[in-house]
């Protein structure tokens, strides 16, 4: 799997960023952190306006964030990007908007001319080049000094060069050849571009922003008091009257009711609860009045993880984005050359100076990598944040590699094909029924694996658990209340009484016994999902193989997998089998997604190309997948990989588009065809074009909706 090993919270330094101009800053940024010693691993995102990195505990984080602090940028530890991308949109609106004028006022001097035009022109174009674009200027300077050349620094030296030399023709030879106007329209239309740009990076942050406002600021407690939800502990009990958001995670302790968690989790019909029932922040409440238990308050909620799981991810980078930071790493420098090569061929070729600065600085201008530094993050933090919206959480950019290679998608079958709710469906128990079933239902409520949810009505809370151990494949023993017990496969018992047979096969014989003799055998069984039939056909349609992997038996893993149409299955395999499977298949040159919820398939998930985890498992399958998918539909594993996919071709379309236009559009300023005012324009709409490409992402439906099926 791509994914690294957990990193404690302890381990981790998340900060908002202030002060970046482009893609380049943040990689400037980035090279910095790392060469810090200890720090393993650092991403600086400048569509997010934020970086994370992974570090040693030794490594203090105030040194981290003054590195960052000593490169010309500031560091806002309260995280707050939302504020940060406002007011950056703000200043470039403020400063776009009469540099847009003043190019425009020149570019009417070009056709009426009247007395002391050309000096007004000169004021306001110093206005517009020295403070409209200032910004670049500073950029400039910081990475000239720096040694990192990139987007800012074309635009600085060509518009302080039009500008400059058209002030020396004005004092020397007033009204001949004047190039402010080249100046004035780079400047405004570069910063129309960085406004798009700023506007759509803010709009495509409205999911997670959407997440984060989803809890209730207020929360009624039980005796009627209110509280701000900030305030509220692990274990008060508060009211949730019909209508009103949950304030926090919880347990429905009385009342009744259905429950909408569709925009945090994706899930499009609402849930009944009742006592008993967990429920997550921000789900909606039904018709029924409900007391819910806090059982997670502030950081520690399901809600904020998430967003919290989708910052990160949006943090991180893909590999393609890597290659791209290294090419436009070269190419500034290159255009600088080339450049000042085509002013020296144009002087030289008779052209005057005139038309070789024109010449040059349109190089420079129409060279400015914009659109290639902004085709992969943009186009991966809408991704992402349209993923959150289905309820597909993605651990980070690496993920849509890994998406895009997938062949072979490997199924677990309890609580992924089936629903996880497994119950006894059949019992044969001789004697002492009562007594083996509150002994299974006690040592069973220490297991994580799905099946010992048949047992919990049985479990004796005050009973006394020892030397409980797990049996990987087999089952579990332990003493209860002194008690020798195993609950298992026949395997765990050294003999098993010929008179415990069952009649029915549609299920897993689980046996029962106090020591090596068992006394009892039940039969479990495990209903298959509603929407895994349709999840199977989905993924075929992605052109997938899948494969069904199961831990059961032979004859329930094939009738389960007959049922929901996976051709090959295998059966009775233990949780390092699985894991040696998933192996096997990558040997044969397979890349493998994995798609599992309980402890045992960890190992499994591990393995995998790509890990896909249900909500409904255990935290340390979700932690060890590269996608956790936040509802019980297996349709969601389909919908992850197909927008996976939808996203990394859109990057993929985003930097064609952009090298495409790189390749027209400079020989044409080479040859000064093309003059600064128009490099400039076709510079912002390449920019406005990855935008709006990217900004498409935001409307992608899931796979089994009938928007996508009526428009296929």
């Amino acid at each position: 799997m791509n994914a690294g090993p957990p990193v404690s919270e302890k381990e981790r330094t998340q900060f908002a960023i202030e002060g970046m101009s482009c893609t380049a800053c943040a990689a400037r940024i980035e090279s910095a952190l790392k060469d810090v010693p200890g720090v393993e691993t650092a991403y600086v995102n400048f569509a997010t306006a934020s970086s994370l990195v992974r570090h040693t505990s030794q490594v203090d984080p105030s040194a981290i964030t003054q590195i960052v602090t000593q490169l010309g940028y500031q560091v806002r530890q309260d995280g707050d990007r939302q504020s940060i991308q406002k007011s950056h949109e703000a200043a470039l609106k403020k400063r776009a908007a009469p540099a847009l004028l003043i190019a425009a006022f020149a570019m009417v001097t070009m056709f009426i001319q009247f007395p002391a035009s050309s000096w007004i022109l000169a004021s306001l174009s110093t206005l517009s080049v020295w403070w409209a674009g200032w910004s670049f200027h500073r950029s400039a300077r910081l990475q000239i000094a720096q040694r990192a050349l990139a987007m800012d620094t074309l635009v600085s030296l060509g518009t302080i060069a039009a500008w400059g030399w058209s002030m020396v023709v004005l004092i020397v030879n007033a009204d001949q050849n004047l190039h402010f106007g080249g100046a004035t329209s780079i400047i405004g239309l570069v910063l129309l571009g960085k406004w798009w740009e700023a506007r759509a990076i803010r709009a495509s942050g409205d999911s997670l922003r959407a997440l984060a406002n989803m809890a209730p600021k207020w929360a009624n407690l039980r005796d009627g008091t209110e509280i701000s939800a900030y305030d509220l502990a692990v274990g008060m009990e508060f009211i949730v009257a019909p209508g009103e958001r949950v304030a926090t995670d919880g347990r429905i302790i009385e009342g009744s009711s259905s429950v909408d968690a569709s925009q945090s989790t994706g899930e499009s019909t609402p849930i009944e609860v009742a006592p008993g029932s967990e429920v997550a922040g921000g789900a909606l409440n039904g018709d029924g009045a409900l007391v819910v238990k806090a059982t997670a308050v502030g950081e520690d909620t399901e809600l904020a993880r998430v967003a919290r799981l989708v910052e990160e991810a949006q943090a991180t980078q893909a590999p393609i984005q890597r290659l791209a930071d290294k090419v436009a790493a070269k190419f500034v420098p290159l255009v600088l050359g080339i450049a000042f090569g085509t002013f020296i061929l144009h002087w030289l070729l008779g052209h005057g100076i005139n038309d070789a600065l024109i010449a040059a600085v349109a190089v420079l201008v129409v060279s400015c990598p914009c659109a290639f530094g902004l085709a992969t993050p943009l186009a991966v933090l809408v991704g992402t944040g349209r993923a959150a919206q289905l309820g597909i959480v993605v651990a980070g950019a690496h993920v849509l590699d890994s998406s895009r290679a997938v062949d072979t998608v490997v199924f677990d079958k309890t609580g992924t094909i089936t629903d996880g709710h497994p119950s006894i469906v059949e019992a044969n128990v001789p004697f002492d029924q009562d007594v083996l079933f509150s002994l299974a239902g006690t040592l069973e409520s220490r297991s994580g694996h799905p099946l010992s949810r048949a047992f919990d009505s049985f479990r004796d809370a005050d009973a006394d658990v020892k030397n409980f151990v797990s049996h990987p494949g087999r089952g579990i023993t332990g003493l209860v209340n002194d008690i020798e017990f195993r609950v298992g496969k026949a395997e765990l018992f050294d003999e098993v009484p010929s008179e415990l047979a069952l009649s029915n096969s549609e299920g897993t014989p689980v046996y029962l016994g106090r020591g090596a003799t068992a006394e009892g055998v039940v039969l479990v069984g495990d209903q298959i999902r509603p929407t895994s039939t349709e999840a199977i056909k989905l993924l075929h349609s992605l052109n997938l193989q899948v494969i069904l992997l199961s831990g059961d038996g032979h004859s329930i893993a094939q009738q389960v997998g007959q049922v929901v149409g996976i051709e090959d299955v295998v059966a009775e395999v233990l949780p390092e089998e699985k894991q040696s499977h998933i192996s096997t298949l990558q040997s044969q040159g397979r890349c493998v997604a994995m798609v599992g919820d309980g402890v045992n398939d960890t190992p499994a998930l591990a393995a995998a190309d790509l890990g896909i985890a249900l909500q409904s498992g255990t935290d340390v399958a979700r932690n060890t997948a590269d996608i956790t998918i936040m509802t019980d539909d297996p349709r969601a594993v389909a919908d992850g990989i197909a927008l996976s996919r939808q996203t990394l071709s859109t990057v993929k379309a985003n930097l064609a588009w952009a090298f495409s236009y790189n390749l027209v559009a400079l020989p044409l300023a080479l040859t000064g065809t093309l003059s600064p005012t128009q490099a400039a324009l076709a510079m912002a709409l390449s920019s406005f074009l990855v935008v709006i490409n990217s900004m498409r992402l935001r409307k992608f439906s899931s796979l089994s909706s009938p928007v996508h099926q009526t428009a296929n």
